[in-house]
């Protein structure tokens, strides 16, 4: 997904809408779903790693928000190991 020549509304309505798909399997990897330990890791993944790594989160039953190894492994699992 490119969504670098989209207009900033365009972006912001797809970024509210991305918000509330969190959690769920719509998820697109727009939006931010996970805690502040993993914001340097996540924030330049792709969309595609984002929505890898929220959807192995959901199936797994692992908390985003929440700092745990499980979370960190899943990471590591999409992004390799250089990456965290």
């Amino acid at each position: 997904m490119y969504l670098g020549d989209i207009t900033f509304k365009a972006f912001d309505k797809l970024m509210r809408l991305d918000e509330k798909l969190v959690g769920t399997k719509d998820y697109m990897g727009i939006a931010y779903f996970w805690g502040h330990e993993y914001k340097h890791s996540l924030r330049d993944a792709t969309y595609c790693q984002r929505r890898k790594i929220h959807n192995m989160a959901l199936a797994a039953n692992v908390d985003p928000i929440n700092k745990n190894k499980a979370m960190w492994k899943i990471i590591e699992k999409v992004l390799g190991k250089d990456a965290i």
